[in-house]
């Protein structure tokens, strides 16, 4: 018997969608936002997972505590989690107005700073236990000005805050700020520049601005030095020469004068002008203080690498043609971390070998069509870029792309037991290509004689055949996998054809159309059809059991119909409309109950055993149901990000306005911003009328892993697998001296049996 407790196990396929991202403090992971949850890759072990917590929406800040054991993360609309890193446990939550700018722990790890809008918050650092209000606030600052960047000193007792207008405040204490301003430009991030926190950098949208708080002292030095050079070029002033002008003048070494040597004031010293054209922006930059390293990530794909304060450039390189999200650093300083939003890229760079350390990318779009290799080792996966990616499921990786079709990749196979060293895609661009997964190369390419789409693809249980539907031409093109040459071609069916499939036992092949037919095909006598079935709904997807001996077709109307294929009666039909059912569009105008749309299964598979069914669609849910009794035996719902659209079953009427759903309007553009950045597929130069428009989740295309431990669904949020393979984590956040084997017994002595197991579990 199957077991079902099925739990969210890794997400795959997507490894960046926004945000800012951090290193470990060991430097050996990256962690990386994905929606609305969290990706940890492991640079040395060589594996990614993706932590089992999840925000409201999509994240877009987070922080890490010095010690690596407290994650903070902020989604879009203020809600926090408080993470433990180490046990993935969330810990806690709380809620702010609106996402905080800017999240910086303090370098010894007791306070945690805050930028919301016009005001920072300082707040107690969280502790490892549960709470229900895991944030103390200890103090508020009110700015005029938006908050942008926030930056701890080293000794944890100096803030510095960066404002929307090029404002610049260094807080310490209680005590009266000291104030900078950048002209001309708004500031991206700041920076104290060193150990003693002397130096300050900003980095501007046009440059870099460097200030040095310097003693009285030192002031006059300066200016007597400044003021004798001009006079004559050839006196240098050094500090004897100043101590003995300050001698002349002493009225004596009191407390007062002590004190007043003592203070200092900030003075501006250099400002390093960015050589990059108008159109090319600062989108991201990252300092590492004990190497005194700074890199500035571009609008264009290039990164500088700069050694400060003497603004030395050491490194220039374009990694791409997008820009360049979010940049970090490692402790060490020896490795660089890229992210890209567009591109949905994550690199690794070591710059002193100019080597990289991780290479991954998501597909570009959406992740269409998916497929388990025999042993369950590896997923392959197809996307509306074209391009075919190969995941490793045990470390999460993708190890090869395929980048060979010029149009969406719709449907794609494994070669079967025996030859499984092959995957073959189907694509719009009307080829069926077969890639070598040990020599990584395409070695074979079919295709028809007239320029068709292809949707569908099977192959034969032998692995010789490989069969293609159309949804242009209606018809289905037979190949031979050995010789490449097309050798049957079956017409029939009078509307897409929008499944194939092989019964694994006597290698028919059954087609469904949404002309409403089943049909089935002998390819070995001349491709004569055996079975015709007639549906009352068009058939959106059909599947063998492994055994061959069932039969299931997916039709429009939600009804799941089961065959039996000896003498092809049906034996049952499951109606699965009310349990897709759910979800409702922001431009929706029906109920969820009246509409029809997302209420049939687009995908169907069997479990190995036959014994069950699992269904996905248009929808936040994906089915299983008991093959025999037709009953549904669980529904999980793939997402809680309210982020996407058909999360909600109702309307929230509050954002429901005379002009529409308010996350359906244009926002505002901020100051320089380009509408490129929103373009649409295949637009080179950018869609000049903002599109506003939000992903819809729902299911594109799901398998079972062959062991059946496993199965794993292609949603729009990317490749989401379930196992039963439990991932458990030892949380002693709960724990505390009172728990022990003594006050178990005690506890027992007393009779007392439910609060006995209660703390012994």
């Amino acid at each position: 018997m199957m077991k079902f407790g099925y739990q969210f196990s890794n997400l795959l396929g997507t490894v960046y969608s926004g945000g800012n991202i951090l290193f470990t403090p060991d430097g050996n992971s990256v962690i990386s936002p994905v929606g609305n949850r969290l990706t940890v890759f492991d640079l040395v072990n060589h594996n990614s997972i993706t932590l089992p917590i999840e925000t409201h929406r999509d994240i877009k800040i987070i922080a890490l505590s010095p010690n690596g054991k407290i994650l903070i993360a902020s989604d879009e609309n203020g809600y926090t989690a408080i993470i433990n890193l180490q046990r993935h446990v969330q810990l806690g939550e709380c809620k702010f107005k609106e996402t905080p700018s800017s999240i910086e722990f303090s370098p010894n790890g007791s306070m945690v700073a805050f930028g919301i809008d016009r005001r920072v918050y300082i707040y107690k650092s969280p502790i490892i236990q549960k709470s229900l209000n895991p944030m103390v606030r200890l103090s508020l600052f009110q700015h005029s000005q938006k908050i942008v960047s926030l930056d701890w000193s080293n000794d944890s007792k100096k803030l510095l805050i960066a404002c929307k207008g090029g404002t610049l405040f260094v807080r310490e204490g209680n005590d009266r700020p000291h104030l900078f301003q950048v002209q001309g430009s708004q500031p991206v991030r700041a920076y104290f520049g060193n150990k003693d926190s002397t130096l300050i950098f900003a980095v501007s949208k046009k440059g870099l601005v460097q200030w040095r708080y310097m003693s009285e002292e030192e002031i006059k030095l300066q200016k007597l030095q400044n003021n004798l050079s001009t006079e004559n070029p050839d006196i240098i002033v050094t500090t004897e020469n100043l101590q003995q002008e300050k001698a002349a003048s002493a009225f004596g070494d009191d407390q007062k004068n002590r004190n007043k040597r003592a203070k200092g004031r900030w003075i501006y010293t250099s400002f390093n002008r960015f050589e990059t054209s108008q159109s090319v922006r600062v989108k991201s930059c990252q300092y590492h203080k004990i190497g005194g390293l700074l890199v500035i990530g571009l609008s264009n794909g290039l990164f500088t690498l700069h050694q400060m304060p003497e603004y030395q450039e050491l490194y220039r390189l374009n990694i791409s043609n997008q820009a360049i999200t979010s940049v970090a650093f490692n402790s060490t300083g020896e490795w660089m971390a890229f992210a890209s939003k567009e591109l949905g890229q994550l690199l690794v760079w070591e710059w002193r070998s100019e080597t990289y350390i991780l290479k991954q990318q998501g597909h570009s779009y959406n992740m269409s069509t998916m497929a388990y290799s025999p042993d369950g080792q590896t997923i392959a996966t197809g996307g509306d870029d074209g391009k075919v990616k190969i995941w490793n499921t045990q470390s999460g990786y993708c190890f090869v792309t395929f980048s060979e079709h010029e149009a969406p990749v719709t449907a794609i196979r494994y070669s079967p037991v025996g030859s499984q060293n092959a995957v073959f895609s189907a694509s719009l661009d009307g080829t069926v290509r077969a890639f070598d997964l040990l020599r990584y190369r395409n070695f074979r390419t079919f295709v028809s004689p007239n320029k068709s789409q292809f949707s569908s693809l099977a192959i034969d249980a032998a692995g010789e055949i490989v069969v293609a539907g159309c949804v242009d031409t209606f018809e289905i093109y037979v190949w031979s996998i050995r010789t490449g040459r097309l050798t049957d071609v079956l017409s029939g069916h009078t509307s897409p054809v929008s499944s194939v499939a092989f019964d694994p036992s006597t290698s028919m092949l059954a087609s469904g159309s949404w002309d409403k037919t089943i049909r089935v095909w002998d390819l070995f006598e001349d491709g004569a059809t055996k079975e015709n079935i007639i549906n009352k709904s068009d058939v959106l997807a059909i599947a063998y059991s492994p055994d061959g001996s069932r039969f299931a077709v997916s039709t429009l109307d939600g009804s799941i119909q089961i065959f039996e294929t000896a003498n092809w009666t049906q034996v049952g039909i499951i109606d699965g409309r009310h349990d897709i059912m759910g979800g409702r569009a922001a431009a929706d105008q029906k109920m969820v109950k009246n509409s029809a749309s997302g209420r049939a299964f687009s995908r169907i598979a069997f479990t190995p055993n036959g014994q069950c069914l699992i269904a996905g669609g248009d929808s936040k849910y994906i089915c299983i149901y008991h093959v025999d009794q037709q009953i549904l035996l669980k529904k999980y719902q793939t997402s809680h990000n309210m982020s996407l659209d058909g999360i909600f079953d109702n309307h929230t009427w509050r954002k429901v306005t005379e002009f529409g759903h308010v996350d359906m309007m244009e926002e505002d553009y901020e100051e320089d911003e380009k509408r490129h950045e929103h373009s649409l597929p295949g637009v080179k130069r950018g869609d000049l009328a903002k599109r506003s428009t939000k992903k819809k989740i729902k299911t594109f295309d799901l398998a079972i892993s062959p062991t059946g431990r496993a199965w794993a669904a292609t949603t729009t949020e990317g490749l989401m697998i379930y196992s039963l393979d439990e991932n458990l984590f030892f949380d002693p956040t709960d724990l505390s001296m009172d728990i022990n084997p003594e006050s178990i017994r005690s506890t027992l002595n007393d009779k007392e049996y439910l609060k006995a197991l209660i703390v012994m579990y």
